[in-house]
Parts: structure tokens; C-alpha cells; sequence
């Protein structure tokens, strides 16, 4: 599996796609609850919330979401689904809560490559993109695992590109925190890469809320998205290319 998002993004920070989801951005600085909706990068690849009775230990309301990727070797540009986060923009990193979720991968067994992750995305005072964290499981299985830094610590972990850190593996919240100290939260979101897997996502939280069934997003926007690419801004991540 190649995995793209180790390159030099920082390098070149994508200010146009900044410029795209700044309207959205300055809707959520109000912070009312978090909600969900989903994305799809095409090719096939589609998000939803699915009826299942396949759920993690204890969870019993018979609902998950799907992330069903599609290969799109060698570019790897489409083929990927994942969640976004709305009203999380504009939180001080110092105060935002540690993140996590539930996975399972029902056709792959192995190293995940870094994927799925759920990413927090900081900014400057000025709004500038500079860097972000993201938490994953280091292998996929076909039984369900807690991806967090706390029960589940080393075999999931945050990792931190940008900021005065520059780069840090396998590492907690608190270490995030700190290399974006005096920055805030730009975006949140669940993505996963375009390999051909079927992830089975459920018991999200982000914000100190948990997604557990659709009935959790209150608000939110349940539509499904895929298998054509998810056009509208709103429902995209800024710098989703960049950390693919």
C-alpha cells in the first residue's frame, strides 16, 4: 500500500483550499455542538451509516458507519470516504478534549499505513493553516479495536506534522497540545484511504461528544456520500488533498 500523506505538505499549505472553506470555517466559530456529515472521493468509494448488528463491545443500538474505499492506484487522488466534523472550529488547542473511535476492517487484516485516522487540523491567529495531529491504529483486524491514547496506547497514538515540533510519532494528546500551543482548531475529521478496504467506523468522539447511531448527530447531516466524488465544500476538509 503506498501511503501519501508523509510528504512535505507543509511546504505548500494549499492557502487556495483555505480560501474555499473559510465561509464554512467562520459558520462554526459560534461552537454549538459538534455534528457529522459525510465525504466521498468517487471513484466508487462511498460513507453511510449502516444497520448492523456488527458493533463494538457493549454497543447495542445496531448502527455503524461504513467507510467502503475503493483502489485508485497508482494516483490514489479518488477513492477514499471519510466524516467531517462541523462546529469545531476556532477551539484553543489547550482546551480541546482527546479524540477517539472504534474500527474494524471486515476484508483487510494488517499494518493500517495510517489509515483510518481522525485528524485535528490547527490554525494561527490569522487563520493560516499550520499543521496538524492525527490518531490511528497501527494494524486493521477483523474484530473491532478502541483507537485512542489511552487504553489502547502504543498500538494507537497520535502523530503531529507541522508546527514547532515538525514531526513526532506515536505520541498523546497532551504532547499535540503542546506543539499548537496559542493555535486553535481549524478542522476535525474521520478519512479514510483510498485501498480498496471496507472500515466499519462507530463510537466517534470528538469534542467530548459521541457519535454512536445517526439519532446522536442531531442536527447533522446523515445523507450518505459515493460512490461519485462529494463536490460541495462544505462537506469537505481544507487540505484534504494535501494529507492523503
Amino acid at each position: 500500500m503506498k501511503h501519501l500523506r508523509w510528504l512535505p505538505i507543509l511546504t505548500a499549505l494549499l492557502s487556495a483550499a483555505l480560501l474555499v472553506a473559510a465561509a464554512s470555517a467562520a459558520a462554526d466559530n459560534g461552537n454549538p455542538p459538534p455534528t457529522l456529515s459525510f465525504f466521498s472521493g468517487g471513484d466508487g468509494a462511498n460513507a453511510h451509516w449502516l444497520n448492523t448488528s456488527d458493533q463494538p463491545p457493549g454497543d447495542a443500538d445496531n448502527q455503524a458507519i461504513q467507510l467502503q474505499t475503493t483502489n485508485d492506484a497508482p494516483t490514489y487522488s479518488q477513492g477514499y470516504a471519510g466524516i467531517l466534523v462541523h462546529h469545531v472550529t476556532g477551539i484553543p488547542a489547550a482546551s480541546f478534549p482527546d479524540s477517539a473511535f472504534w474500527v474494524k476492517a471486515t476484508n483487510y487484516t494488517g499494518p493500517s499505513s495510517g489509515s483510518p485516522r481522525l485528524v485535528v487540523e490547527f490554525q494561527d491567529a490569522s487563520g493560516n493553516f499550520v499543521g496538524y495531529g492525527d490518531l490511528r491504529p497501527l494494524t486493521l483486524s477483523s474484530t473491532w479495536q478502541a483507537v485512542n491514547d489511552t487504553t489502547s496506547y502504543p498500538n494507537s497514538a497520535w502523530d503531529v506534522m507541522g508546527g514547532p515540533c515538525s514531526f513526532l510519532y506515536n505520541v498523546k494528546w497532551q504532547n499535540v497540545q503542546s506543539c499548537f500551543a496559542g493555535d486553535t482548531v481549524l478542522s476535525v475529521f474521520i478519512v479514510a484511504d483510498p485501498y480498496g478496504i471496507n472500515h466499519l467506523i462507530d463510537d466517534i468522539t470528538v469534542d467530548g461528544k459521541t457519535f454512536s447511531s445517526a439519532s446522536d448527530n442531531g442536527k447533522g447531516n446523515n445523507d450518505p456520500a459515493g460512490p461519485a466524488a462529494t463536490t460541495d465544500p462544505t462537506l469537505l476538509p481544507p487540505n484534504l488533498l494535501a494529507l492523503l
